[in-house]
This record gives structure tokens, sequence and C-alpha cells, in this order.
């Protein structure tokens, strides 16, 4: 369990690798999704920005920009 900094559409706080892996970050779950998708690509790097784009069961397009880095030296 790695603590990582997160922005999403320049709003950015704390969480960790597990609460982003269980889908508890917040209380938007296609937000969850976007940043679980970027967890995933990201694998053991320290960090990744990606620009996420999600459909509702309407067809509208959601976008996430979404920015992960791992704080200080978790993956040593």
């Amino acid at each position: 369990m790695a603590k990582i900094r997160a922005i999403v559409n320049g709003v950015s706080f704390y969480t960790t690798t597990a609460a982003i892996r269980e889908q508890r970050v917040g209380d938007n779950s296609m937000q969850n999704t976007a940043l679980r998708f970027a967890l995933d690509c990201m694998g053991k790097s320290q960090g990744i920005g990606r620009n996420v784009h999600l459909y509702d069961h309407k067809m509208q397009k959601h976008s996430f920009d979404v920015q992960l880095s791992v704080c200080g030296n978790a993956y040593k």
C-alpha cells in the first residue's frame, strides 16, 4: 500500500493504492474507474499522466485528466 498524490481535473489530493484498487477514493464512480485505469497503466513506475474518457449510460462522454505520483520511497 503506497501513498499516492493524485490530481484529477486540477484538484489535488492524497490517497493510497489500496483505496484506488478498491475504487473507494470518492463518491463519483466514473472518477474511481478513471483512477483505477491510470493506476493499472502506471504499474511500477513512479508516476503517470493520462487523459481518460468514459461514457455513461446515456452515451455521454466524460473526460478525466488524471495524474498519479508515488509519494516518497514507497516502491523501494
